[in-house]
């Protein structure tokens, strides 16, 4: 008998450990076609800040639509200089990601890539690095901040704004509402850097940190890159020391 409770009890922590291995650590490649070309890994690739970053995907999308108030202006993100392109569903410099659950985090685009305007008809034209960056990172992590001030930002707001989007599964909802949604808030009242990790905020806050690294970067994008973009791109090579 007290050899089968033994067992019995080994089985439960083998069950527990894969379930949370599954659902919080699980490393799943991104799409085939994100690491097709130079450019679209830079712009929309995993640099891996996920594994100590990161926003939980459904937390990401459903704040602008509960907030709108604490954005700069309309558009949601596009009003913090995010820029998408068509077809793409992430903006230019997050990437998505699943490490257990689906994540949102930043790479070298966020910082490096930027868009100009073609007017207000048409969508603008991407440049994967150069100067003119666009994204306010720092305004962005202000609108993370007043969200989690706010008393709506909990679990029923968010997963009702969620289910307006997706059905989660009862264990995904479970996680989110318990785990992901307050730990999430904690975070973004400490004011952590939230999409990036320490590697990443380091060069952020000073270009010269580890700019060795980044401009290898750059420079084997800049082999990916045609045209006006690659142009670009080699004039703001020379400008970065």
């Amino acid at each position: 008998m007290r050899k089968a409770l033994i067992l019995l009890v080994v089985l439960v922590v083998v069950i527990l450990g894969i379930g949370t291995w599954y659902k919080f650590y699980r490393d799943v490649e991104q799409p085939s076609w994100i690491g097709s070309t130079e450019r679209t890994k830079f712009l929309y690739g995993s640099i891996g800040a996920e594994d100590s970053a990161g926003i939980p995907y459904w937390i990401w999308l459903a704040l602008p639509r509960i907030f709108p108030e604490y954005m700069p202006g309309l558009g949601g993100y596009a009003s913090l200089g995010l820029s998408w392109e068509e077809t793409i569903e992430m903006p230019v410099g997050l990437s998505k990601k699943t490490v257990g659950y689906v994540r949102v985090a930043g790479d070298c685009a966020l910082c490096h890539g930027y868009s100009k305007s073609n007017g207000p008809d048409a969508a603008p034209t991407v440049f994967a690095a150069g100067p003119g960056h666009t994204t306010e990172y720092q305004r962005m992590l202000l609108f993370y901040k007043q969200c989690a001030q706010d008393p709506r930002f909990n679990a029923s707001n968010i997963l009702g704004e969620v289910g307006m989007a997706t059905k989660l599964s009862l264990l995904d909802s479970l996680i989110y509402r318990f785990i992901l949604i307050p730990r999430t808030r904690e975070r973004f009242l400490r004011g952590d850097p939230a999409l990036l990790d320490a590697a990443l905020l380091r060069h952020s806050e000073s270009p010269k940190a580890e700019a060795a690294s980044y401009r290898q970067r750059l420079e084997t994008l800049e082999g990916g890159l045609s045209g006006a973009e690659k142009d670009a791109l080699a004039a703001y090579l020379k400008s970065l020391p």
